[in-house]
C-alpha cells in the first residue's frame, strides 16, 4: 500500500509540475504577444487643438510642432492644427480634458496659465485638472511683456502708477488680464484693462490702431514677428512677467522684482510661475501609458530634429525644450503654495 501511495503522489507531483510548465510557456508566450503590440498610427491624422486665434504665438508654436513631430511618430501620420480660441484658451483646454479622444490622435496647446488658474480657483468655467493632462513636452518657456508704444509716454513701471493706462486683455485667466490687476492691488500702478480680445493677434490690432496703449507678447514673439519696432524704438517694455529676468532683457524689471515686501514677492512669483510652462503640448488624462511614451519620444526627437533647428535658426525663433516627466513636475510644484499667501492670492485674483 505504502508503495503504490509513493507512486500516486510522485504521479500528481509530476502533473503538477507538468501543468506549471504549461502555464509558464502560455505566460510567456503572453509576453511576447503583449511585446509586439506596438503604438502605431499609421493611416491616422493626428490634431493638435491651438487653443488660441491664428496667427498668435500659441498658434506659431503648435504649428511648428506640427510639422516636424509627425515623422517621429510611429507609422508618420498627417499632423494638423485646429483652432479654438475662446475665452483665454479657456475653452480648448476643456475641450481636451472632457471632450477630445484618448488615444493619441488629439493633442494640443493651452494657456501657459492652465494650471495657476486652478490653483487659484476664482475663474469660473474651469473643467479640467491640470495634473492628470498627459504632459508630452515643452516647446518654449514663455516669458510674457508688457509693452507701450513710444507716444504714450508710459515708458516704465513708475510712469503707469501716474495716470490710467489703457491695456488689451484677452481671456479671464490670461496674463493680460490677471498681472496688470494685480499690479493695480499691490503696488498701486493704474492700468485699465478692456478685456473680450481672443487673443494676442486682435490685441495687437488694436495695438497697432492706437485703442489701446499698452499689450502684453511672448518676448520670443516680439522679436520674431515685429522686429522693427525694437530696432526703431516704436515700443517700451516696461516689465516682464517671470520670476528671474530673460537673458536678453537685462533691463527689464520681473514682476516679481516690483513686490515690496516678502509676501507680495511671493504672491508675484505664483502668477508668473506659468514662465516655466511657457508653450507646451499635452494630451487629454487617460492616454495609454504606450501611446503617452511614443508621443514623449516623439517629441523630444522632433526638438532635436535638424530640419527644425534649421527652421528656428532660419527664422530667429526661440526654443526652450523640456521633457513632458519634466513638465509634470512643474505642474505639480504649482499646487505647492503655503495656505496663508494662497488665500491672500485668491482674494488679489479678479
Amino acid at each position: 500500500m505504502s508503495f503504490g501511495r509513493n507512486i500516486a503522489s510522485r504521479n500528481a507531483v509530476n502533473r503538477i509540475l507538468r501543468l506549471g510548465s504549461v502555464l509558464a510557456t502560455l505566460g510567456l508566450v503572453a509576453d511576447a504577444a503583449h511585446a509586439q503590440v506596438r503604438v502605431d498610427f499609421k493611416g491616422k491624422t493626428v490634431t493638435i487643438i491651438a487653443s488660441f486665434e491664428a496667427g498668435g504665438p500659441y498658434d506659431f508654436y503648435s504649428r511648428l510642432i506640427a510639422r516636424h513631430i509627425g515623422s517621429h511618430l510611429p507609422g508618420s501620420p498627417n499632423v494638423v492644427v485646429q483652432n479654438m480660441p475662446g475665452a483665454g484658451g479657456l475653452r480648448g483646454a476643456n475641450y481636451l480634458f472632457n471632450v477630445a479622444a484618448r488615444d493619441g490622435t488629439v493633442l494640443g496647446v493651452v494657456s501657459q496659465t492652465v494650471a495657476v488658474g486652478q490653483v487659484l480657483a476664482t475663474t469660473p468655467g474651469i473643467q479640467y485638472d491640470a495634473r492628470r493632462f498627459t504632459w508630452i513636452g515643452r516647446i518654449n518657456s514663455n516669458v510674457e511683456v508688457h509693452h507701450t508704444w513710444h507716444t504714450s509716454g508710459i515708458r516704465s513701471i513708475e510712469d503707469a502708477k501716474k495716470r490710467e493706462v489703457i491695456l488689451a486683455g484677452t481671456g479671464p485667466t490670461s496674463s493680460s488680464v490677471v498681472m496688470p490687476r494685480l499690479m493695480n492691488e499691490l503696488i498701486g500702478t493704474r492700468f485699465k484693462v478692456v478685456t473680450g480680445f481672443q487673443g494676442p493677434t486682435s490685441a495687437q490690432l488694436a495695438f497697432e490702431r492706437g485703442e489701446v496703449e499698452g499689450i502684453v507678447k511672448p518676448w520670443s514673439s516680439i522679436k520674431t514677428s515685429t522686429p522693427d519696432w525694437l530696432r526703431d524704438k516704436k515700443i517700451n517694455l516696461i516689465v516682464q512677467h517671470t520670476q528671474m529676468r530673460h537673458p536678453e532683457l537685462q533691463d527689464v524689471p520681473t514682476i516679481v522684482e516690483l513686490g515690496r515686501d516678502e509676501a507680495q514677492r511671493q504672491i508675484f512669483a505664483l502668477f508668473a510661475g506659468g514662465a516655466a510652462l511657457g508653450t507646451a503640448l499635452l494630451a487629454p488624462p487617460g492616454v495609454p501609458e504606450r501611446t503617452a511614451a511614443a508621443l514623449r519620444a516623439a517629441f523630444d526627437a522632433a526638438m532635436r530634429d535638424p530640419a527644425l533647428l534649421d527652421e528656428v535658426r532660419r527664422g530667429g525663433t526661440d526654443i526652450d525644450p523640456m521633457s513632458g516627466i519634466e513638465l509634470h513636475k512643474v505642474v505639480d510644484g504649482t499646487f505647492n503654495i503655503q495656505p496663508d499667501v494662497l488665500e491672500r492670492a485668491r482674494k488679489l485674483s479678479p
